[in-house]
C-alpha cells in the first residue's frame, strides 16, 4: 500500500493488488494518506478447501484485468 500511496503522489498510474479481507482497511489507508481515489484491485484470498486450480484461476482473472486498470477509465469505489 504505501508503495502505491508513494508512486501515486508521484503522478504515476498504479494499481494496488488487496485481499478482499484487506479491503476496508487499504481503502482507509489510502484515504488518510491523501490518495483516496487509488486504483484498488481487489481479489479474493484462498479460502480453506479450495483447490490449486481456483487459485490459479483467480489469479489469471486479476492478471487479465490489470492493464484496463491502469488505461481505462477509473472505477470510484
Amino acid at each position: 500500500m504505501r508503495d502505491g500511496i508513494n508512486l501515486a503522489k508521484l503522478g504515476h498510474p498504479v494499481v494496488v493488488f488487496v485481499h478482499d479481507n484487506f479491503e476496508r482497511a487499504a481503502r482507509a489507508q489510502a484515504k488518510v494518506l491523501g490518495v483516496p481515489d487509488l486504483e484498488i484491485c481487489v481479489y479474493p484470498q484462498f479460502k480453506p478447501g479450495d483447490d490449486e486450480s481456483s487459485e490459479i484461476t483467480k489469479a489469471n482473472v486479476a492478471a487479465e484485468e490489470f492493464p484496463a486498470l491502469l488505461t481505462g477509465p477509473r472505477n470510484k469505489a
